[in-house]
């Protein structure tokens, strides 16, 4: 199943330089070999004051705070390894909201 690494590209996120984050995991991707993983921006998750934030589909997993020197460890998770725990810091309820648009291809 391809998995789905959606950056956040909302004003809030890109003056966090996730623009830059986007470009570096779709490079970190595309040489770790994982044809099973497409990185595409995301307009907004709604967790501004939390950016940037990645959320990975369909997995359900998010990202926020995201710098250039978590990517090794969210590109190890997207590789089958275990998630970076430190970066789970949204509320349940938020998540819960997001993931249901998702499930109806909001994305």
């Amino acid at each position: 199943m391809k998995q789905i690494c959606l950056v956040c590209q909302n004003v809030d996120c890109k003056s966090r330089g996730s623009e830059e984050i986007m470009k570096d995991l779709e490079n970190r991707v595309t040489d770790k070999g994982l044809t099973d993983v497409e990185v595409r921006p995301y307009m907004c998750f709604g967790a501004c004051q939390e950016g940037p934030n990645i959320v990975l589909y369909p997995e359900k997993s998010w990202y926020a705070g995201v710098k250039r020197e978590d990517l090794d460890g969210i590109v190890g998770h997207l590789a089958g390894g275990p998630d970076v725990k430190r970066l789970d810091t949204i509320d349940a309820s938020l998540k819960e909201l997001i993931y249901q648009l998702l499930d109806t291809g909001v994305f």
